[in-house]
């Protein structure tokens, strides 16, 4: 007998749906491994740290991601609304943060350790890029998947390739140790490899991405003009209900972004973490990611997405809060706030994402992956309030602000209602 979610799918037939499933997983592990070579919560503010010994400059810097990614989300959306097929744009934009980041590895194998102020203007341009590109192709993306991909199959791909990607990512981990390590290679050449490791799995990424065969869309209601699309969608947002509710829950969980950038820096300062150590923290991460996306991923196909999204709550919760009681104490004690790290980073990704896929029809999915993104725009102070906060008062402030967040987010999640019950 068949499997019914196959059969399930929209727009594809069951052998369309696994040749879709295989290449997406493979364009989603590589993805991840390659940006763990790079990654946000250890080796980016130890290599900014480099630069400068400003917490609010690196807050402000890694507010460059979450500000590239939301500016083209709703002109995205309204864009590809008349788009039954819009592929090749997701390939060419994506081209654009592949060749950012190749770019800015070549850039540091010829810099000096004493070119600080050339690698920062390079870093600066690469990260707008590489995630305007990102912000780019989000909507595109997630309708490709959400064309090609049955919603009972969905927590299986997203969680299925936080393991496989972050299994790959541990051994990212360990790599950066080494490189990271006294006995690694000189700065700033040991960052110029990281990046160039991470360029390899990225572009990896598109070329599996390639194989996928698009099925053809849905074609959403024109509404003319890019301002006329924006007042629809602020008349739909007055009628959905729910969504104003998941977009709550969205914004008390993106507080997360506000202590992520510093828990290295503050393992380093109470601490003392080697570079060596760092790698350690971003394995002990990765595995967090692994063991909770494994668990989730089973609970969102076969409970709910709500479900997947209040573990997350809980384990946003745990890191801010351990982070508060560690203080001066050995190491190990922050591996256990940078599993939480990780577990958090998988199951807001499986639950958030499954969840607006489900709750949108085909014929508004785009629109309301451009909303759920462009809804998080306050959120890009986040990371600049943060340093701020860390430099006028101390980082726990931080962390009790992040805490208290997603304690409210938790709360505020127990009530949202699953658009698999409303439609059954």
């Amino acid at each position: 007998m068949k499997d019914q979610s196959l059969m399930d799918a929209p727009n594809s037939q069951p052998r369309e749906v696994r040749h879709s499933l295989r290449f997406l997983f493979a364009d989603s592990t590589f993805f991840l491994i390659g940006f763990a070579f790079i990654d946000a919560s250890t080796v980016l503010p130890a290599f900014l740290h480099t630069l400068t010994a400003s917490s609010l400059v690196i807050g402000l810097i890694m507010a460059i991601k979450p500000t590239m990614l939301l500016i083209p989300q709703l002109w995205t959306a309204h864009y590809l609304r008349n788009h039954r097929f819009h592929k090749r744009y997701l390939m060419t934009i994506a081209m654009a943060s592949r060749t950012a980041v190749l770019a800015f590895a070549v850039l540091l194998f010829f810099c000096g350790p004493n070119n600080r102020t050339i690698m920062l203007i390079g870093f600066l341009v690469m990260y707008a890029v590489m995630w305007l590109s990102e912000g780019g192709v989000g909507v595109s993306w997630f309708d490709l998947v959400a064309k090609t991909i049955p919603e009972r199959l969905r927590g299986r791909l997203f969680g299925g390739t936080q393991v496989v990607g972050g299994i790959g990512a541990v051994f990212a981990g360990i790599v950066v140790g080494r490189i990271l390590s006294h006995s690694g290679p000189k700065y700033p050449t040991n960052y110029a490899i990281l990046f160039l490791l991470a360029a390899i799995f990225i572009w990896s990424s598109l070329i599996s991405l390639s194989f996928v065969r698009e099925p053809e869309g849905a074609i959403e209601e024109d509404h003319g003009s890019f301002t006329d699309y924006l007042k629809t969608i602020f008349g739909m947002l007055a009628k959905h209900r729910e969504l104003k509710h998941y977009l709550a829950v969205q914004f008390l969980m993106a507080f997360f972004a506000m202590s992520f950038p510093f828990y290295i820096l503050y393992a380093q300062k109470m601490a003392g973490i080697s570079g060596a150590t760092i790698g350690m923290l971003l394995a002990v991460q990765i595995l967090g990611t692994i063991v909770w996306s494994t668990i989730v991923a089973f609970v969102n196909d076969h409970r709910s997405p709500k479900a997947a999204i209040v573990i997350a709550c809980l384990a946003g919760l745990v890191a801010p809060t351990l982070a508060i009681l560690v203080g001066k104490l050995p190491v190990w004690y922050y591996g256990i706030i940078f599993f939480a790290v990780g577990a958090m980073n998988a199951t807001c990704t499986i639950g958030l994402t499954s969840f607006i896929l489900e709750m949108a029809g085909p014929h508004e999915r785009r629109t309301f992956v451009g909303l759920i993104n462009t809804a998080n725009a306050p959120t890009l102070i986040f990371p600049i309030l943060g340093g701020l906060i860390i430099q006028t008062i101390s980082y726990r402030a931080v962390f009790m602000i992040t805490a208290l967040a997603l304690l409210a987010a938790l709360i505020l999640a127990l009530t949202l209602k699953s658009p698999r019950r409303l439609r059954n």
